[in-house]
């Protein structure tokens, strides 16, 4: 327990100085370094999925005080252009499974699981039951994650000029900053409880979104979250993301080489590809709209998104709507594309 604690300081101080010299996403990049250097080089260590439940709670809520009621219904005009890319998404996912598994020499069940996009944990422990190489999609997925995590965030700050601050937060008093961080925490536990109920992919962001968008029109309405709860989010997500790209996964990789790096270049190119399109195809902005197509986590683009106030209201919605479509079609794309357990049983 002591090193676990030890590696959380040590990811909030870096995340902290990172974000303070004006690094964008400051707060998730430094934690996210941070995590990858410590599973290499000092220690390995495991956390239980709890406290990801935790960062999406902390980046709902302050998500949830960001909502603009009235932009709310004007959201209904994104969805054909959302539909379109999600069944893009799904098509080119399928086709770059189908030339990993000739690139890499591997079975088709396992390609097809390694280029799924999305829904990371569900695709690596069905993966198994179809006796594909979990190993390896476990690797795959890992690196997607970390890869797209590393390099949306940087290159739209980068590009947006990375707003490292909410002005509105710097200039309220003390007591009211304390008293919503007291109000956020007590919230996620809140949203802790209500997750072992109600499970649905996105759950705990989508209630900690509602919870957030109540206590501030209800009870704090003129005030806006502390930039620290936001930051202090990402710190968790980074680093427990960080944490899990460790040399294993490395090795994975390395086993199948180029293909690997071929098949992540193209899901790069692909996500901005269908970033383009929906921007085409909408009123968002283009890295607003990168954020929300990108087949990365919701938690991670979302608290981007708010920390360089892009719509981060859309993009937390766009992005938990493609994870449940996701896990509402996997039966379905399993049953076309991958292959019977007794044909891999041998």
């Amino acid at each position: 327990m002591g090193s676990k604690l030890v590696f959380l300081a040590v990811s909030f101080a870096v995340g902290w100085l990172v974000q303070t010299i004006g690094m964008p996403a400051g707060w998730l990049l430094g934690a996210l370094a941070t995590g990858i250097f410590w599973s290499f080089f000092v220690q390995k260590l495991i956390f239980k999925s709890e406290l990801f439940t935790v960062s999406l709670a902390l980046v709902g809520i302050s998500i949830g005080f960001m909502v603009i009621p009235e932009e709310l219904w004007a959201y209904r005009m994104l969805l054909p252009a959302f539909l379109l890319t999600l069944a893009l998404t799904l098509a080119g996912g399928i086709l770059l499974g189908k030339g990993f598994e000739k690139w890499a020499h591997t079975t088709g069940n396992t390609a097809f699981f390694c280029c799924l996009p999305g829904g990371a944990s569900e695709v690596i422990a069905l993966s198994e039951r179809y006796h594909a190489d979990q190993r390896i999609v476990a690797a795959f997925h890992t690196t997607r994650i970390t890869l797209f995590v590393l390099v949306v965030p940087l290159l739209v700050g980068l590009a947006t000029g990375g707003g490292v601050s909410l002005p509105a937060a710097a200039t309220q008093p003390f007591a009211a900053d304390a008293w919503l961080v007291f109000l956020a925490l007590l919230g996620a536990a809140v949203i802790f409880c209500l997750a072992r109920f109600v499970t649905f992919p996105g759950a705990p962001m989508f209630l900690a979104i509602a919870l957030g968008f109540a206590i501030h029109q209800l009870l704090v309405p003129e005030y806006s979250m502390p930039n620290i709860v936001l930051g202090s989010a990402q710190v968790l997500i980074g680093s427990l993301i960080g944490m899990r790209f460790d040399r294993k996964t490395l090795k994975e990789l390395s086993r199948i080489g180029a293909a690997s790096a071929a098949a992540l270049a193209l899901y790069v190119l692909m996500s901005v590809g269908l970033a383009l399109i929906f921007f085409l195809l909408t009123p968002l902005p283009f890295f607003t709209s990168l954020l929300a197509i990108v087949p990365a986590g919701a938690a991670e683009m979302a608290s981007t998104a708010a920390q360089l106030e892009l719509d981060a209201t859309a993009v937390a919605t766009l992005q938990m709507l493609r994870v449940l479509a996701l896990f509402i079609a996997l039966p379905f794309l399993i049953k076309l594309f991958a292959k019977k357990e007794n044909q891999h049983a041998s």
